[in-house]
């Protein structure tokens, strides 16, 4: 499966994992090496140090990397998500921001901050929660209420650009999984923002433009969260082969009916699995063409996708707690690799981009 990671690089990793999660953050080793392989410019313009990658692609990045380590998946996932911001910011400030090497964006779409007009630009406060990579970011975007001068109209919200030295961050990323990507709180408090150091998704500038800008963000959020749990989700079936061919090797071993039952079990998984895979590339591939074809992606197709992205995270998860139960006791302990993984999986369907109603009676 391996395509953007090295055999010797996966083994490593691996190896490093559950102490990544006790340290609550991603080895400095591996944050270079995604640097290196520009897996956080993915979305960036060639002409800023990028790759511009096609979403199909960028998204098997984020698979494959979630497969590795699933706390390494995530900091790709959300650390590239940024590039998408470059045609909506200042081209100076852009170029500014995204030209260095390991630039790298953290911050919230929560409007949770406010921010008062001042001469040239805004005086900013705000709390954001779940501030993923923010140890690692080169600058930080969060979205705010911008308070009107006139009493009679009402706020605004827009995006501010912080740098690291304006931003106090909070400890507290406490999740059950996920725990190395640092998804902590950062606060702001009384920071001046230059105008031009704002943004808004209803407005682009003309410097930067590419078809992946044009597919809708909440959209471009969910396939990749969805990607991102295919990742986790494969890890978790090649972990669940692992234990139970031990335990067909333990001694005494398993008895013939569960011996069968577990074999049965990651069958039947892996089955769903790759009709879950296909079907989720399968509306992705489609809305890309679509909209390289066309320009834009019909209102139809886009809730389709939207749907399969949500519905592929949904069936992940229960695919991975219909074989979690028969992997024993091991599969229980927080420092067994099967337990992280299974965790790191929860969490990732956990987001809110990825909720889904349907069903529900």
């Amino acid at each position: 499966m391996a395509q953007y990671w090295s055999e010797e690089q996966i083994g490593r990793i691996r190896a490093r994992s559950l102490e990544m999660e006790r340290a609550g953050a991603v080895d400095p080793e591996w944050l270079q090496q995604m640097v290196h392989k520009k897996m956080f410019k993915l979305f960036v313009p060639v002409e800023l140090g990028g790759t511009m990658t096609a979403l199909p692609e960028a998204l098997k990045v984020f698979e494959e990397t979630a497969w590795v380590d699933g706390g390494l998946g995530w900091t790709v996932t959300i650390g590239a998500g940024g590039g998408f911001f470059v045609p909506f910011i200042e081209p100076a400030i852009c170029s500014h921001q995204f030209l260095p090497d390991d630039a790298v964006i953290a911050g919230s779409g929560q409007p949770t901050g406010r921010a008062v007009p001042a001469a040239g630009g805004y005086r900013v406060s705000g709390s954001w929660k779940y501030c993923s990579g923010a140890h690692h970011a080169t600058m930080f975007t969060a979205n705010v209420w911008i308070e009107s001068t006139n009493p009679t109209d009402e706020p605004s919200i827009r995006a501010c650009i912080f740098q690291p030295e304006q931003v106090k961050i909070v400890e507290d990323w406490d999740a059950f999984g996920m725990k190395a990507t640092g998804s902590h709180t950062i606060v702001v408090e009384e920071v001046f923002v230059p105008e031009e150091r704002t943004f808004s998704l209803a407005h682009t500038y003309s410097d930067y433009d590419h078809p992946l800008y044009h597919y809708p963000f909440a959209l471009f959020a969910e396939v990749s969260f969805a990607a991102l749990c295919l990742g986790v989700g494969r890890h978790f079936l090649d972990e669940a082969h692992l234990m139970v061919a031990d335990k067909l090797e333990s001694f005494p071993p398993p008895s013939p009916e569960r011996a069968a039952g577990m074999s049965k079990v990651l069958e039947r998984a892996e089955a769903q699995f790759e009709e879950i895979q296909g079907c989720f590339y399968e509306q992705v591939n489609l809305s890309w063409q679509e909209l390289m074809d066309r320009g834009e992606l019909d209102s139809a197709r886009a809730d389709e996708v939207s749907r399969k992205a949500k519905l592929t995270a949904k069936a992940i998860r229960e695919m991975a707690d219909g074989v979690f139960p028969y992997m024993g006791l091991l599969a229980i302990m927080e420092s067994h690799r099967m337990n992280q993984i299974w965790r790191d999986l929860q969490t990732a369907c956990q987001h809110s981009s990825l909720l889904i109603f349907e069903g529900i009676v």
